[in-house]
């Protein structure tokens, strides 16, 4: 990779003499073909001591007017843009197989160039690990705030990828206030899991959102790239004819034998009341196999009906991940509220020994209690209001939990153990089909 290959040929302004290892100000002028940057946007300066060949990465926390008035009569004063920008780290060009975000440890020079990074050379830094590995497989969740200009001319946002191999090591938090787009999130996070990283999933579906994950949404254009939509899909569900009709309605060939199956609920998986732990059985641990998607559906059921339904599910997947019955997967529980606490709190402390990673979502993450919340490796807050609430994600959202009450649908932040810093994040849309409205 050469410096061409990184930013734009013009610079967006000079430095100005107030800098340090961790920020920089600098005078703004305007490009030709874009008026100026803002808040969140992306800008890079040389190294100051290994030159162009090193490209120091900024983001714009702040642009402020300067008031130019010294020697000058009260009408001759000038106004000039001022960016106060937060440094993220600088990249060795030199490098190819690797590039490190790596500490600055001198000061940008004053009078040094400022830049804009192509969004190439960004998403080619933001789709690595902490030692500068490309992601083993990238999970599209969607888009970060700043617009970038690309290789070709245009403008667009930079996308956002989380690190496939997370979701197998980490448990995941999702949280939100009713209607921010909490199982929306889960369904990019399921098709992207299925699609493109072949990790297996059971996800534990309290009103029959997900039955329809598998099933390529219509009006995409084309093929996706990466979303063949081939992958094993079996519903175990307390209305199987309910599920089936639905899926005919979308075209899946339900009945013939291919990768779509729909059963009724395992009898020792329904009824109330505590059971004792079983397996799950060689059918259920078959359609875990193999990257496919496993969807227990409790649409229709009462709340204890429900209760009973997934905590016995959940106990008879542990006890075949200890018995080696069934491979590891991730287990997305749509509505933590419903899952019984002992239940939850045994997976939390439990599951990724034994090769299930959580991924929960919740309305009220302070009812999930500090056992579960404390091993939530990542997290994807949206709107949040409640006191107790956000004093819960305080720690996870960091500098960013004043945005959380006032997040829009399909507004999240991102952080976790695997990440820099927490980011905004807008959600892409589904790939694959919806049959109802989404949380």
């Amino acid at each position: 990779m050469v410096v061409g290959d990184v930013r734009l040929k013009e610079h967006l302004g000079i430095v100005t003499s107030d800098t340090s290892t961790v920020r920089f100000n600098f005078f703004l002028t305007p490009l030709n073909d874009r008026v100026s940057v803002g808040k969140n946007d992306y800008v890079m300066v040389d190294h100051p001591v290994l030159g162009e060949v090193c490209p120091v990465l900024a983001v714009v926390k702040e642009v402020s007017n300067y008031e130019k008035a010294e020697g000058l009569s009260f009408a001759e004063k000038a106004v000039e843009m001022v960016a106060a920008c937060e440094v993220i780290g600088y990249v060795d060009l030199r490098e190819s197989e690797t590039k490190v975000l790596r500490e600055l440890l001198f000061p940008p020079d004053t009078g040094s160039k400022v830049y804009l990074p192509y969004s190439e050379f960004l998403e080619d830094i933001f789709l690595r690990d902490r030692e500068g590995k490309a992601f083993s497989s990238a999970v599209h969740l969607g888009s970060r705030e700043a617009f970038v200009n690309t290789k070709e001319g245009g403008v667009r946002r930079v996308g956002f990828f989380l690190d496939g191999c997370d979701f197998s090591r980490q448990h995941f938090l999702v949280s939100g206030v009713a209607g921010v787009g909490k199982t929306h999130v889960a369904a990019v996070v399921v098709e992207e899991l299925a699609n493109r990283a072949a990790v297996p999933v059971v996800v534990l579906d309290s009103y029959g959102e997900y039955c329809s994950v598998a099933v390529r949404a219509e009006g995409l254009g084309g093929s996706l790239k990466g979303y063949p939509f081939d992958f094993r899909f079996s519903v175990y569900s307390s209305d199987a004819e309910r599920v089936r009709s639905r899926l005919d309605g979308l075209g899946a060939d339900v009945e013939g034998g291919g990768r779509f199956s729909v059963k009724p609920v395992p009898g020792q998986l329904v009824g109330s009341g505590k059971k004792s732990v079983c397996s799950v059985g060689a059918d259920v641990a078959k359609s875990i196999a193999g990257g496919g998607v496993t969807v227990f559906d409790a649409e229709g059921l009462s709340f204890e009906e429900k209760r009973a339904f997934f905590a016995n599910s959940v106990l008879s997947l542990l006890e075949s991940r200890v018995k080696g019955l069934v491979e590891p997967f991730v287990l997305v529980v749509d509505d933590a509220e419903v899952v019984g606490g002992d239940v939850l709190r045994r997976v939390a402390a439990e599951g990724k020994k034994l090769g299930v990673s959580l991924c929960l979502l919740t309305r009220n993450p302070s009812e999930l209690g500090g056992a579960v919340l404390s091993q939530m490796g990542m997290q994807i807050l949206g709107r949040t209001t409640g006191s107790w609430d956000l004093e819960c994600v305080r720690n996870m959202a960091l500098e960013k939990v004043s945005d959380l009450p006032s997040l829009a649908v399909g507004e999240f932040i991102v952080n976790g153990v695997t990440l820099r810093k927490p980011t905004k994040v807008l959600v892409r849309d589904r790939y694959s089909a919806k049959t109802s409205s989404q949380d």
